[in-house]
């Protein structure tokens, strides 16, 4: 009979730890991505070439130069 205080330690699962593996790796290139689009689109609020007051061509007419 064992001890209620000490367990033994689970067997290692290979494939599971391989698919959680490629999942974050996976999960992490998205999210590069994803932090890469918001800097480039806030790059280009802050150089005014995009938003609100724009200069440049924008839907509806609106804009000077576009």
């Amino acid at each position: 009979m064992g001890g209620i205080f000490k367990q033994d330690t689970p067997p290692r699962d290979d494939t599971l730890e391989k698919q959680m593996e490629a999942e974050r790796l996976a999960e992490e290139e998205r999210s590069a991505a994803l932090e890469a689009a918001n800097q480039k689109r806030k790059n280009k609020i802050a150089r005014g070439i995009i938003g609100q007051r724009s200069l440049f061509g924008q839907a509806g007419g609106r804009g000077f130069f576009g």
